[in-house]
């Protein structure tokens, strides 16, 4: 007699992981053709860059027959954890949403009413919305046919999403079932010493910690509660590296990702860019480049030329500039926001990914607090994503194959979760966000009057000749007594 094998129950059976990769792709693709239609680009424009985006899939979607997928029961936890962060975030407006979401519901608001293209004439000469939009426009356009209440839903729905394929891909860096739900705890939960940091240098904790040495590396779910945008572009880059540096994924198809994200987060992309630099540098050193190594980069990028000259228009105003750190407060907060991990993966553990890639990020977010693009410390914030998110795989790696690890990374991923924690307590502390009714210029002056508008606003004048609109509409809109109804809950506004 022969044994028969037993079916795998349906939750245990593989989803391609080539497919999920190019859905991706091709979402972030679909943001640039909606960005054509928001600057007014002709239609013959828009149609060919949906040939281009039909060609990127298609040779994206040979390149990873190899890839990896998650099980069914992988993809739909996933799915539900993407969910769940995203609502408690305030997303579809169900739960308090922080600050920010002030403007950015304003925002959201102002490209759901107003026709493409538009320019704004509160200042007398016409201004452009030029900024990382990529996150709004297919909400905008759901809400231009089905209501502002279909933009708040889909918003939500979209971001689910891509965070729920991006956990689901990177469940393919692990090989068990106990692994993969110890990663997704680590990453979930990951954060800096802030609770610790807090008590003993500000004298008691407070309501949002990572402010505690005037210098932020964000937990990844502060990352998600407040810049999911900024967030996505990140992880998007630490993903496509740690496929690439596990040995699953060739480098052109990790590489298009990169551009693609662009539109979403120039910030996040600059993170990504040391990792990106290592593996090409690594590839060139080995000779082993392939035309698609190449090619399918070249063709993400030609499609993406737009969206790169439109988030560089008046650029002048966010330009790069060193920013002095005192030595203590640098040294402390690096101490322990990163060698508080760094340390333990670099003196007694051999990481899975390589001891370049631990020395690249711990090198970058040494020296990313002295860099500033724009009035504040958001390319700290922000071009640190990628780096914090391959250190918490990394050391989520240390934990699951290293006994020795769980004595010396169990007590600071412990007390970093605090920080998270804080976060999820104030999304069910206060209550959800309201809706926004007026215009970005209006909840801009309200809640972050004292910083210039340079981020989010360019001279129509200064748009470059290619996509500089033709005929905008000039918006300048009756503003109503006050932006929303009722108190909407302000952290530490102090430091905000």
């Amino acid at each position: 007699m022969t044994a028969t094998v037993a079916a795998p129950s349906l939750l245990d059976r593989p989803v391609a992981g080539g497919p999920l990769l190019t859905l991706l792709a091709g979402w972030l693709g679909l943001d640039q053709l909606l960005l054509w239609r928001f600057l007014g680009l002709p239609f013959w424009a828009c149609g060919l860059g949906a040939i281009i985006i039909l060609g990127l899939c298609v040779w994206l979607l040979r390149a990873t027959r190899s890839l990896r997928g998650p099980t069914i029961g992988a993809l739909l936890l996933c799915l539900v954890v993407a969910i769940l962060l995203m609502l408690l975030g305030g997303e579809g407006r169900f739960f308090y949403a922080n600050i920010d979401w002030q403007v950015r519901l304003a925002v959201l608001r102002d490209m759901s009413v107003n026709p493409w293209p538009f320019v704004y004439s509160a200042r007398g000469a016409p201004d452009m919305l030029r900024a990382p939009i990529g996150m709004f426009l297919a909400p905008a356009i759901a809400a231009k046919t089905l209501g502002l209440r279909a933009a708040d839903i889909l918003l939500w729905l979209q971001n689910s999403l891509l965070i729920a394929t991006l956990l689901a891909l990177g469940a393919a860096l692990f090989n068990t079932r106990r692994a993969k739900l110890i990663a997704l705890a680590v990453i979930i939960g990951f954060s800096g010493l802030d609770a610790l940091g807090r008590l003993l240098f500000r004298g008691g904790l407070s309501d949002h910690l990572e402010n505690w040495a005037y210098l932020q590396y964000s937990s990844t779910i502060t990352l998600a509660f407040w810049v999911p945008q900024h967030a996505l572009a990140g992880w998007v880059g630490a993903l496509g590296f740690l496929l690439w540096r596990g040995g699953r994924l060739s480098l052109g198809p990790y590489l298009a990702l990169l551009p693609l994200t662009a539109l979403w987060s120039p910030l996040g992309l600059i993170g990504a860019m040391p990792f990106a630099a290592l593996a090409g540098g690594r590839a060139l050193i080995a000779g082993t480049l392939r035309l698609s190594d190449i090619g399918l980069p070249a063709l993400a990028t030609l499609l993406c030329l737009p969206g790169l000259l439109y988030l560089g228009a008046a650029g002048e105003g966010v330009g790069a500039r060193l920013m002095a750190v005192a030595p203590l407060q640098w040294g402390l907060f690096e101490l322990l926001e990163v060698l508080v991990y760094v340390a333990p993966l670099a003196l007694l553990l051999r990481p899975r990914f390589g001891r370049d890639t631990l020395a690249l990020l711990t090198l970058w977010l040494l020296v990313i607090p002295f860099i500033q693009i724009g009035a504040s410390i958001d390319f700290m914030m922000r071009g640190s994503v990628s780096a914090l998110t391959i250190l918490a795989v990394m050391a989520a790696d240390a934990l699951i194959v290293d006994r020795r690890a769980r004595l010396w990374l169990v007590p600071p991923l412990l007390i970093g979760s605090i920080t998270g924690l804080y976060e999820i307590r104030r999304a069910l502390a206060h209550p959800p966000a309201p809706q926004v009714r007026c215009s970005f210029f209006k909840a801009w002056d309200q809640s972050f009057g004292f910083q210039p508008k340079d981020s989010y606003l360019a001279p129509l004048s200064e748009m470059p000749a290619p996509i500089r609109p033709q005929h905008p509409v000039r918006v300048s809109p009756a503003e109503p007594a006050t932006c929303w109804d009722g108190h909407w809950y302000h952290p530490n506004e102090k430091y905000i």
